[in-house]
């Protein structure tokens, strides 16, 4: 009997042990998951932390782009304005479509061939800080899809204006220079009174209607990128 109890004993020790192993062990498996979801918490927030601080890296850079982007585009247009303004001195019937004729520095009635022929510059716009933006994955860091189809938007329609009318006015330009190269060269009009080649005018005014039209893009090169710059702005204060 004694013998019988005995063993009783030793089966709800070693049941008691098992039970123990058992809750042990499912402790540590409780343990081990709540370290996981910890750390990944915790990586999720570094991540966060990092977006954040890309994002206003990044979108700062884009700024600043765009600032040299709306300086460049202003040089190009007073530079053009000039030009307009200097040939609507040769051919007074040329119409500046509304344009304000940019006063002179040299207006005198000496024929200023270069000011008339002058390869024209291309707007390129800095996009180095956008193209590393892009490449990173700007996604992850912006959420703000009405910023992200701005930005899409302003660097492919500028990249895709710029290719077709800068485009018109080399070609036309080149034609130009071929067309004129004895006039370019030995200069036989002395004065812009001299200038009476109505077939030279209206080659000029060709070459001048081109460069009007790329006008528009520097324009619109300001005109966008001073909403960009208002919505990065807002997008930097955001603090959601």
């Amino acid at each position: 009997m004694i013998k019988f109890f005995r063993n009783i004993r030793q089966k709800l020790l070693a049941a008691d042990k098992t039970a123990n192993y058992f809750k042990y062990a499912i402790g540590e498996v409780v343990l081990v998951v709540v370290g996981i979801l910890l750390a990944l918490q915790i990586n999720t927030w570094n991540d966060n932390r990092k977006y954040a601080n890309d994002k206003i890296e990044f979108l700062n850079g884009i700024k600043n782009e765009l600032k040299l982007d709306l300086k460049f585009a202003d040089n190009l247009i007073i530079r053009y304005q000039k030009q307009l303004s200097y040939f609507n001195m040769v051919d007074t019937t040329y119409h500046l479509h509304d344009l304000d004729i940019v006063p002179l520095a040299d207006s005198s009635d000496v024929l200023d061939y270069r000011k008339l022929m002058e390869k024209p510059l291309s707007f390129k716009a800095y996009n180095a800080t956008y193209q590393s933006f892009m490449a990173y994955g700007s996604t992850k860091i912006i959420r703000n899809k009405e910023l992200l189809i701005s930005l899409q938007s302003y660097y492919t329609r500028i990249h895709e204006l710029n290719s077709s009318l800068y485009g018109t006015i080399e070609k036309v330009e080149s034609e130009l220079n071929w067309n004129r190269a004895y006039e370019k060269k030995y200069k036989p009009y002395k004065t812009i009174k001299d200038l009476n080649d109505k077939q030279f005018i209206a080659e000029l005014n060709y070459f001048f209607d081109s460069i009007h039209s790329y006008l528009a893009l520097l324009f619109y090169v300001k005109d966008k990128s001073n909403e960009l710059i208002d919505q990065i702005d807002k997008e930097l204060n955001n603090k959601h």
